[in-house]
């Protein structure tokens, strides 16, 4: 049976970052973070015009569709960066791994820039924005573990869920960042500033982001942990053949740990401007607005859910998550597609206290499930199956599930569905909160 009991002289056995290191941490690792989901937000945010621009097509849906297909690939070699990424940052460092993840995610968002339209080059144009979504997907497949894994083994004890809930927030604030610029040149700009070559400033903008942060990250240090690792000469030779090997029940529950998680964030915060322009009538402005006010008050509930869960735990609120998720799916939806902004307004609320309650612990929850040794890739291969399978899909699969059934309310079916698996993996997962990392 699991257990929340606080395990005796942890302080003792524990290495011990000091509060300086884990505010570079927090810094380094959020950075790539934030710059790999401001090209997510603004390419979801983004999807009316880029439909249009792209996959031009009488059928709204046709077009839609296309678009948060081109999403989604970018998901599918979100494994294969992992697997590469993982093996990298446990042999040879998170530092390095970090960096080349950073460089790969701002040229690709670079790219989507300067990409010609449909009506510029034909098919050539969808192909190439392909291209860059599965090169944008391969440096995800590191970037989002690997940043976990710094800021976990950079948090002093008993404040790693505190730490590690900013790698969260920088997903939250890049995603938010991304809407944000959008929304900006959508209600300052002309009714039609967007088509007319206002989409491509918000990729743009990678460049001078992308930047930063590589000098930033070029200027960390690889983790306490990871370096007594390599000191004691104990660094993994093949990581990932050992992590299938010796931790496949932690990337059982990994995987499913984070199938729910996944659905939401795509579909609560990603796609909820789309949902609310073609299915409740409301204006993008106005979409984009409900959606900002929905991201500022979900960062900082993870913050705060973050630090609650160094002194209650990680599985009461991850337990609380997928239950209160799986009950209020559709009274949320129903109110989102009321057609009112102040519905919207309202529905956002509520679904994002329930997501922060797995953005709070889950980011220190799930690197805790893994040894220093084979953290990295042991995390990167579950994680990023999952996100492709439940995350990358999840506009494409909303937007289908409307058309198909009918009914604005469809995509809390599957959220209600992928409740179930993830509610049980809380449910069984052992306490960690309490627990000193495992180096080996």
């Amino acid at each position: 049976m699991p257990t929340t009991a606080r395990p005796p002289n942890v302080a003792q056995t524990d290495t011990a970052p000091s509060g300086h290191s884990s505010r570079r941490a927090v810094v380094a690792g959020g950075i790539g973070n934030f710059i790999e989901w401001y090209d997510y937000g603004v390419y979801a945010a983004l999807s009316p015009v880029i439909s249009s621009l792209f996959f031009p097509s009488e059928s709204t849906v046709a077009s839609t569709l296309s678009t948060f297909a081109v999403f989604g690939v970018g998901f599918v070699v979100r494994p294969l960066g992992g697997l590469f990424f993982g093996q990298l940052g446990d042999r040879r460092g998170r530092r390095t791994a970090l960096a080349w993840a950073l460089i790969l995610v701002s040229a690709s968002t670079l790219g989507m820039g300067l990409l010609p339209t449909y009506a510029a080059a034909g098919v050539a144009a969808p192909s190439l924005l392909v291209l860059l979504r599965l090169l944008q997907g391969f440096s995800a497949g590191g970037e989002f573990t690997g940043s976990a894994t710094v800021m976990t083994e950079n948090a002093p004890v008993g404040r790693r869920g505190r730490v590690s809930s900013w790698q969260q927030f920088s997903v939250i604030t890049g995603t938010l960042a991304g809407v944000l610029v959008v929304t900006a040149i959508t209600n300052l700009g002309s009714a039609d500033a967007l088509e007319n070559g206002g989409w491509r400033i918000p990729f743009l903008l990678s460049l001078p982001l992308g930047a930063i942060g590589f000098y930033i990250r070029f200027r960390m240090e690889d983790t306490p942990h990871f370096q007594a690792l390599r000191e004691a000469g104990e660094v993994a030779e093949r990581p990932a053949a050992e992590a299938v090997r010796t931790q496949a029940g932690a990337m059982f529950t990994a995987f499913f740990y984070t199938a729910l998680p996944n659905i939401g964030f795509y579909t609560f915060l990603t796609y909820t401007p789309t949902f609310l322009h073609n299915e409740a009538g409301l204006s993008l402005g106005d979409a984009y607005l409900a959606n900002v006010v929905g991201m500022v008050a979900y960062a900082a509930l993870t913050l705060v859910m973050g630090r609650v869960s160094d002194k209650v735990g990680r599985r009461p609120i991850l337990i609380a998550h997928a239950a209160v998720f799986f009950v209020s799916a559709i009274p949320i939806y129903l109110l989102m597609s009321h057609g009112s902004f102040w519905a919207a307004l309202v529905a956002q609320l509520p679904a994002m206290l329930i997501m922060a309650c797995y953005s709070g612990p889950g980011t220190a929850g799930l690197t805790e499930l893994f040894p220093t040794r084979l953290r990295y890739s042991g995390m990167a291969l579950p994680y990023n199956l999952s996100s492709a399978i439940f995350g990358g899909t999840a506009p494409f699969i909303a937007t289908g599930l409307i058309a198909w059934l009918g009914t604005p309310l469809a995509p809390a079916f599957w959220a209600m569905a992928a409740a179930i698996p993830t509610l049980i993996v809380y449910l069984r997962m052992r306490e960690t909160a309490f627990e000193p990392l495992r180096d080996r």
